[in-house]
């Protein structure tokens, strides 16, 4: 069994920090799945998989090396800085192929940057198989708001759209973590 991780941006929701003037950021939607080893991911309008998981505009549509299926198992809000930060590519969008397979993702511990925020003690996920270096530097980790991140990744409870400061980023990577097996694939399916 493999847990996959999947990101869309759709509604493409940007907002203003309401803690600093010169911040944005956009919301998302990470969904958690485990089942086969995912080899593509996509939203469909109906499903074209037949699957019944459904993402903000539309449902996955999910293709596995062995054939087998993929249930969901968890699913949070995420947040990512705008204005000018590296955003990862999506593995393709409207046409265009960025990455043909996916993004690779392992557990980390004792990272000096996420350690800075009390309470982590420097876990996070690393994103493998950026095509830039800077997209190679990009984590996913707690985030209570915008400030925290410049160019990564930031999931908190779902629903939770808070401008500011928020503590559910902290439960939520803590649920993260706790997923057996820990999420090894990442896809990306839109900017």
């Amino acid at each position: 069994m493999t847990t996959t991780l999947v990101l869309t941006r759709k509604p493409d929701a940007i907002f203003q920090s309401s803690l600093f003037k010169n911040q944005s950021g956009r919301f998302g939607t990470l969904i958690v799945l485990q089942g086969g080893k995912a080899t593509r991911v996509q939203v469909t309008p109906k499903g074209g998989t037949g699957s019944k998981i459904p993402a903000p505009a539309g449902f996955l549509d999910v293709e596995t090396q062995d054939g087998s299926g993929v249930s969901e198992v968890a699913r949070f809000t995420t947040i990512e800085r705008m204005g000018g930060y590296v955003q990862l590519k999506p593995q393709s969008h409207n046409g265009h192929v960025y990455k043909k397979e996916a993004y690779r993702v392992a557990y980390e511990s004792g990272n000096s940057v996420v350690s800075q925020l009390k309470g982590t003690n420097g876990q996070c996920f690393r994103v493998y198989g950026g095509l830039t270096a800077q997209e190679r530097a990009i984590l996913i980790h707690e985030a209570p708001h915008v400030g925290w991140l410049i160019g990564c990744i930031g999931p908190r409870r779902l629903n939770d759209l808070s401008k500011g400061s928020t503590d559910t980023s902290h439960t939520a990577m803590r649920q993260l973590f706790q997923i057996v097996p820990r999420p090894t694939q990442f896809f990306v399916l839109d900017w």
